[in-house]
């Protein structure tokens, strides 16, 4: 048995990615017959996509933000506005393939699972898999580590395994599992890694995430930021958001010692060099290290270890 599911799609100005992702979307949901739904958030705070979402696609719903918040609260306002149980969060430049849907469900019918990606496609290519996830620690904290967008990467990718995150622009969760704190913590407005937040969160709390290779979409990289931000205001952000993750959730005096002491030497190589864009993230960090501190003490005690989670989230 499966259940109908609400998608979720938050946009910007993206009707060239709606016209050609939307299609195969619908189709799918057509073929379910779960009474699915489609509601796509308007990020813009300036309402350019309602008439034409009306008149080229109007089984879909448009929800219009007064401003542009960025990608969490369009998502946050998505899941508030959907109807159903699961949903699915998806970003403009996905698209899905036939029987998606189904195999996610099923997955994530089980109530110890907080979220499940589908086998995700980078521009189609079959070898190219964004989806798997996993964390390392190194001296400098915790980096991310995609094995299956590594040169020659050979992955079993038949059966459904544990990941770290589940990418927010292509992932199904439960609605009130996502709502239950309030969405995805503001702390890394406006864009880049609240999805590894809220999901080592869940894992953190007892829960987990995965990857089900049963359901493909592909992502056709277009980066809506990309086309309106700076790449280098880009960079800073992701940078500065993951420091602020590692003073969020890092654990342990040595750990601890031995990322600020890789702090250290990165300002005083950027001050060396004269690497100014280094320190222009370093600095957004410090800026919001009170908030980082505040979100820290607000995780209370772990059901697992950081340890834990990257040994059960790895497989």
């Amino acid at each position: 048995m499966t259940h109908a599911v609400s998608i979720v799609i938050p946009c910007l100005d993206d009707k060239d990615l709606l016209a050609t992702n939307l299609p195969p979307l619908l189709a799918e949901c057509e073929r379910r017959a779960q009474k699915d739904e489609v509601i796509i958030v308007d990020d813009t705070g300036r309402d350019v996509l309602a008439e034409w979402v009306a008149r080229e696609f109007p089984t879909c719903r448009v929800l219009v933000q007064v401003k542009n918040g960025g990608f969490a609260q369009a998502l946050l306002a998505g899941v508030e506005g959907a109807a159903h149980e699961f949903v699915f969060c998806m970003n403009p430049d996905v698209r899905v393939r036939d029987g998606f849907l189904d195999p996610l469900v099923a997955c994530a019918s089980d109530p110890e699972v907080f979220a499940v990606a589908p086998r995700v496609l980078l521009d189609g290519d079959e070898e190219r898999i964004e989806s798997i996830t996993e964390l390392s620690l190194t001296d400098s904290g915790l980096e991310i580590v995609q094995p299956g967008l590594a040169e020659g990467a050979s992955l079993d990718i038949g059966r459904p395994r544990p990941i770290v995150f589940a990418v927010g622009g292509t992932s199904l969760v439960r609605r009130a599992d996502f709502l239950a704190d309030g969405g995805m913590d503001p702390l890394y407005e406006p864009f880049y890694l609240e999805d590894l937040d809220q999901c080592f969160t869940a894992w953190r709390n007892g829960r987990k995430v995965l990857y089900q290779p049963a359901s493909v979409v592909e992502h056709h990289h277009r980066g809506t930021i990309g086309k309106l931000v700076e790449q280098d205001y880009v960079r800073a952000v992701i940078e500065k958001n993951r420091v602020l993750f590692q003073w969020k959730f890092l654990e342990g005096r040595d750990v601890l010692d031995d990322h600020v002491a890789s702090l250290y030497r990165q300002i005083l190589d950027a001050w060396l060099s004269d690497a100014r864009e280094e320190l222009v993230w370093l600095n957004l960090a410090f800026d919001q290290l009170e908030d980082a501190l505040a979100a820290r003490e607000r995780l209370g005690e772990p059901a697992r270890s950081v340890a834990e989670i990257l040994a059960e989230s790895s497989d």
